[in-house]
């Protein structure tokens, strides 16, 4: 038996009904989450997002919102980084505050998916149920428990509500009322989308796919082009998205995993098949699913054929049961730009990537169940969902404890995973932080071994050694790491201090130099390692510094300042009131210079 009409099941229900769900829903999620608002940050992307992040971390001013608009990132989401200084100004550095507003989001975006299913698909309590699954489902702990992923639930939120913009604006449409302020509401909702986390940019199919069911605009050739047409704008947003995300993503080096095309295409099909997978029995659920190059042929052909008999079942059902293709659709064209087709990363696939894909298989699931003629098969039907939801916020809640450090985070994705070089890498990194060196040696060695290509894992050993003071093991790690990554900034100053630390300050001068001259942040740091080197008297590597900053950036004032000073301690006069000079040349407001300067000419 088919499911309820569109039109059946848009009559307005009772707003003591609707406020139930909205309680139960926002309820529900604050309570099933609220464990993870004790939890800390993490070692893994939060430095870079939050804790060690000095913009961020200078809360909402013009300033960061510059910042925030040109940040040079993996891809552009401004919003995002706006979000995260309005938390670091209202909580500071205590993560309760950061997971608290994620949760909020989270919850925010339940009542979002009920309202989007009863508008688009009908069926009040369908629609509950669907939300409540999205929103307790374990796959779900990913985006909403990791601070870092605030983008998913950002993101989430503005697709949801972009949907229910273009629902007012179809149905002002077919009303022939006016419509084009609800068409730029939809656009507005969908640019912030973008701004949150461009993997919106399939947006536009999604709404094209819509348009053919539930709302039935594909009906004539004059439709189809006004359909057409109206979604040009969107398509521009996107394009510019997709392009600007590329670009930033070879600038900021996320292309490190070097996969031919055909084990892309490989992963891509398996990933489909594994999500799927995941849906149904959400156990073994990690933070990085390693890559393993080319899958097994019997993987391949059976995930194609999971996936061909899916695209199968829903093209013989697109009359009776149209809902099937538009959720299978919405299920493969969202989750389009994160299959690895163009890899960006390690991973072979990750949970918090089916935030918004899932919503298309519970429309297909859900709304492909019969409806209930006798009150003993609608209670068992009730009784049945209500434990798969206890099922879902069970494992939830298990899944969840995992995020409760690095270090356990790691340790649970080493314990369920098969020879996972990442995850011993990571957990290395999380054992190291926590000054657990030997544990994570064991760790680092491990990754290194199962993955001798992996070029953070020899970067993680070495500071280990440095720890351990085995400086030559070392210098030898991070030229291995060098040669698998030639243009890492990190690694190449790292082992100029090195090599400089131990007698060679040619070779430190060869790897440092073209890292300062390119990288401010790196110079700026050298520079500092020179004045805190002349405040503990150690003259001869005070100039080292000062001299490589200059080589790299001749008009750097306060290096000729502090260069001046070294040689008129070693006794050259002349030479240092020569770069006093220049210094005041290229800055004449430098602090007591002009002073000094005036004082040692009398």
């Amino acid at each position: 038996m088919p499911a309820p009409s569109a039109q059946e099941s848009k009559s307005t229900p009772p707003v003591v009904r609707t406020a139930v769900v909205w309680c139960a829903l926002i309820g529900g999620t604050l309570l099933l989450f609220w464990r993870a608002s004790h939890f800390g940050f993490l070692n893994y992307d939060d430095p870079t997002y939050l804790t060690k992040n000095p913009h961020v971390q200078g809360g909402l001013s013009w300033a960061g919102i510059k910042w925030a608009f040109t940040a040079p990132a993996d891809y552009w989401h401004p919003l995002t980084w706006l979000a995260h200084m309005l938390d670091w100004q209202l909580y500071g550095a205590s993560a309760f505050g950061h997971h608290l507003t994620s949760i909020g989001w989270h919850a925010l975006n339940a009542v979002l998916v009920f309202a989007v299913f009863r508008r688009l698909a009908g069926g009040f309590w369908r629609s509950a149920f669907a939300a409540a699954l999205f929103a307790w489902h374990p796959l779900r702990v990913e985006s909403v428990v990791w601070v870092t992923e605030r983008k998913d639930v950002m993101s989430g939120c503005f697709f949801l509500l972009t949907l229910l913009a273009y629902e007012r604006y179809v149905a002002a449409r077919a009303e022939n009322r006016p419509a084009w302020g609800r068409y730029f509401l939809t656009l507005a909702c969908f640019v912030a989308g973008l701004m949150s986390k461009p993997m919106l940019v399939t947006v536009p199919l999604v709404l094209l796919i819509l348009d053919a069911w539930p709302f039935r605009r594909w009906s004539s050739a004059a439709s189809v082009r006004r359909v057409l047409l109206e979604k040009i704008p969107f398509l521009v947003l996107s394009l510019a998205a997709g392009v600007a995300t590329l670009v930033m993503q070879r600038q900021s080096g996320a292309f490190v995993l070097q996969v031919p095309f055909g084990e892309r295409a490989e992963n891509a099909v398996v990933s489909l098949a594994r999500y799927l997978g995941k849906f149904a029995w959400p156990f073994d659920l990690i933070v990085c699913y390693r890559h393993p190059g080319p899958w097994p042929v019997a993987a391949v052909v059976g995930a194609a054929v999971l996936v061909i008999g899916l695209c199968w079942v829903a093209w013989q059902q697109r009359r009776r049961r149209p809902w099937i293709a538009v959720g299978l659709g919405w299920f493969l064209i969202t989750l389009l730009p994160v299959l690895g087709l163009v890899q960006v990363g390690f991973q072979a696939m990750a949970d918090r990537y089916t935030y918004l894909p899932l919503l298309g298989i519970e429309l297909a699931l859900i709304w492909s169940v019969p409806v209930a003629t006798s009150r003993a098969v609608r209670t068992g039907v009730v009784v049945l969902g209500v434990a798969l939801l206890a099922a879902c916020a069970w494992r939830t809640w298990n899944q969840e404890g995992v995020w409760h450090d690095s270090v356990s985070l790691f340790e649970h994705a080493v314990a369920v995973s098969h020879q996972n070089d990442m995850a011993e890498d990571l957990l290395a990194s999380a054992l190291f932080a926590a000054n657990r060196i030997n544990e994570a040696a064991v760790h680092a060695e491990r990754a290194c071994a199962l993955n001798p290509r992996n070029a953070t894992a020899p970067v993680t050993l070495a500071g280990i050694r440095e720890r351990q003071g085995r400086v030559n093991d070392a210098i030898a790690l991070y030229r291995t790491a060098l040669r698998l990554r030639p243009d890492n900034p990190e690694v190449s100053c790292q082992l100029g201090l090195l090599e400089y630390g131990t007698g060679h300050p040619r070779e430190a001068w060869q790897f440092m130099l073209p890292v300062i001259r390119t990288e401010r942040g790196f110079r700026q740091r050298a520079l500092e390692i020179g004045q805190t080197a002349l405040q503990r008297g150690d003259l001869r590597s005070a100039r080292f510094f000062h001299e490589l900053v200059l080589a790299a950036a001749p008009d750097d004032a306060e290096a000729h300042a502090g260069l001046g000073y070294i040689l008129i301690l070693t006794g050259d006069r002349a030479g240092g009131i020569a770069q006093w000079h220049r210094a005041l040349e290229l800055d004449p407001t430098l602090p007591g210079l002009r002073e000094r300067l005036a004082e040692i000419e009398k």
